[in-house]
């Protein structure tokens, strides 16, 4: 069997303008998302420059109702991904001022007893997270 070199040539010339039309596609989309992203912050800066007093006169309150949404977050998260019988906010560290009575380890399930003051870790495992269980 022969090759071609009529039909070989045929084939290249049409994979040439394939690809030339591949690359013209790719550069026009680039192009718009070029020209989207430079309309998107355009729009954002004049936004900022038209409320930047509110920015700074409202940044703390922001910055505070932010860090609460985070933590609680964040607890949310903990308390689901390790399946906690207890919720951590409900929960004593170690070091911290706490009442007397019963405190349950969150590490192995350990009733510690406790006379008042500074909470100490499972006599147990020294695990420093407990939840009151009650007097």
């Amino acid at each position: 069997m022969q090759k071609d070199p009529n039909k070989e040539a045929e084939l290249i010339e049409e994979a040439k303008k394939t690809l030339e039309g591949a690359k013209n596609w790719f550069l026009e989309d680039v192009e718009l998302m070029r020209a989207y992203w430079h309309d998107k912050m355009g729009y954002i800066e004049a936004w900022v420059d038209a409320n930047w007093h509110l920015l700074k006169e409202e940044s703390e309150e922001l910055i505070e109702e932010l860090d609460e949404t985070e933590d609680v977050a964040l607890l949310w998260l903990i308390n689901h991904a390790n399946n906690n019988p207890v919720p951590l906010e409900r929960c004593s560290v170690v070091t911290t001022p706490a009442k007397p009575g019963r405190y349950v380890c969150m590490g192995c399930g350990h009733e510690n007893s406790h006379d008042g003051g500074p909470l100490q870790a499972c006599e147990v495992c020294h695990h420093g997270v407990l939840y009151f269980q009650g007097e």
